[in-house]
């Protein structure tokens, strides 16, 4: 057992003890104006009650919670399938470079010298994006002549 743990508990249950301590008290002088905002407040709560009752209500609410279990396991599934996707594409790459090596080296060293360069080109078009806080990257002209004419 840790040397520090009872120091801990006891530390944690004076905390406990003397938040409530701290709490601050009811104010009752309000009185009339937290009876209304408890009536309104009943009210509010009695007419959800009876609108959830109605049958198309409640079938509503349970075909939105019927469609978000259903996300919610199609987003595990996604995870699953992005996790053996780039697992696999992991192992296919280290089998390429393998073979590739073995039958052309210099095929090899031009690979890793593109695979490279692209990186470094994605690496400046991120910063780029976050220094301008606009897309980087090949435009249409038309979309270069738009931009043009909203400048202008």
């Amino acid at each position: 057992m840790h040397k520090s743990l009872p120091l801990l508990s006891n530390l944690l249950l004076i905390g406990i003890l003397t938040t409530g301590l701290n709490a601050k008290p009811m104010d009752t002088s309000k009185g009339n104006t937290d009876r209304a905002v408890d009536a309104d407040h009943t009210r509010l709560v009695e007419a959800r009650k009876r609108v959830n009752e109605i049958p198309e209500v409640l079938s509503a609410q349970q075909q939105a919670k019927a469609d978000h279990a259903q996300l919610v396991k199609v987003s595990a599934d996604y995870k699953q399938a992005r996790t053996r996707s780039s697992a696999s594409n992991d192992a296919y790459r280290k089998i390429f470079d393998e073979q590739l090596n073995k039958l052309d080296p210099e095929a090899a060293k031009i690979s890793a010298k593109e695979r490279q360069a692209f990186r470094d080109k994605m690496v400046k078009a991120r910063e780029a994006k976050k220094a301008d806080g606009k897309k980087v990257g090949a435009l249409d002209s038309d979309e270069d002549d738009d931009r043009a004419e909203e400048e202008s």
